[in-house]
């Protein structure tokens, strides 16, 4: 055999014995790769599973930061609308304090006017507080004297209507003088007796009335007094009745005495005066 034929061969050999190793190496490798290629696979699945779900994630989240985003939006929108509607209330609230202090300057300058309009007023018044004390006395002088002149004149018209008593009763006493001197004798002297009312002597007796009535059969004026015997009453006595002392009212002839009271007619009354309850009784003019 050539040698180159041997060559051959034995390249051949080589060769196939190459070829059984690779064809071993490829089955051992051909079953691994075909586990990991199910593997990868199984892999990949998994992992586009899981990109599935990350997707999903994403795309929630995607859509949960979109919401956010509008709705910051939105609140940012309306912050600024607030921003500007503060700002424009900010200008007129500085518009309005300026209006206000301007206000307050113009109120501060009143008040100071007020306040010497005020202490004008305050000095005006006190004048005329003085002067309306003043008036108020020299009025309360005028009455007290209006008062002391009223009291003297009625003192005075108390006096004229006793003097004028007197004199009545002085006239009466000069007519039975009269009487008695142009008929002289024993019904003169009859007439001076007992019948005449007489004033009773001593000191004054003072007192006063208790009860004023009309006689039924008669129609005369009775006078009930508090003064009987015990204070030197007498039947025939003749009484002056006063009201407050300055007063004249009329005079009484008492007829009817006991111990502590005496009943007395009306022998005469001032025109357009009346006695009643609690007038005062005297024994004597002027006491």
């Amino acid at each position: 055999m050539h040698i180159l034929t041997k060559v051959f061969v034995l390249f051949a050999a080589v060769l196939s014995i190459m070829m059984a190793a690779l064809a071993i190496s490829f089955s051992v490798n051909a079953d691994r790769i075909l586990a990991d290629y199910d593997s990868a696979l199984e892999k990949a699945q998994a992992a586009e599973t899981s990109l599935s779900a990350y997707k999903a994630i994403e795309t929630q989240a995607k859509n949960t930061l979109t919401e956010n985003l509008a709705r910051l939006q939105d609140e940012l929108a309306s912050r600024d609308s607030n921003l500007r509607r503060l700002e424009a209330a900010n200008s007129e609230l500085r518009i309005s304090l300026r209006q206000a202090e301007s206000e307050r300057v113009s109120i501060t300058s009143k008040i100071a006017q007020l306040g010497v309009t005020t202490e004008t007023q305050a000095n005006i018044i006190s004048d005329y507080k003085d002067e309306l004390s003043r008036l108020r006395l020299d009025e309360r002088n005028y009455r007290d004297e209006k008062i002391d002149l009223e009291k003297q004149l009625g003192d005075l018209e108390s006096q004229v209507i006793v003097y004028e008593q007197v004199k009545r009763a002085l006239q009466e006493q000069l007519e039975e003088v009269r009487r008695l001197v142009d008929n002289p004798g024993g019904s003169a002297a009859t007439a001076m007796g007992d019948n005449r009312p007489n004033e009773i002597p001593g000191s004054p007796i003072s007192g006063r009335v208790d009860e004023v009535r009309t006689d039924p059969n008669t129609g005369d004026l009775l006078v009930k007094i508090n003064l009987g015997t015990n204070d030197r009453i007498t039947n025939n006595a003749r009484m002056y009745v006063h009201r407050g002392n300055t007063t004249y009212l009329g005079e009484l002839v008492v007829f009817r005495v006991d111990m502590n009271h005496a009943v007395a007619r009306v022998a005469y009354m001032v025109p357009g005066q009346g006695i009643r309850e609690g007038d005062q009784v005297l024994s004597k003019l002027g006491s």
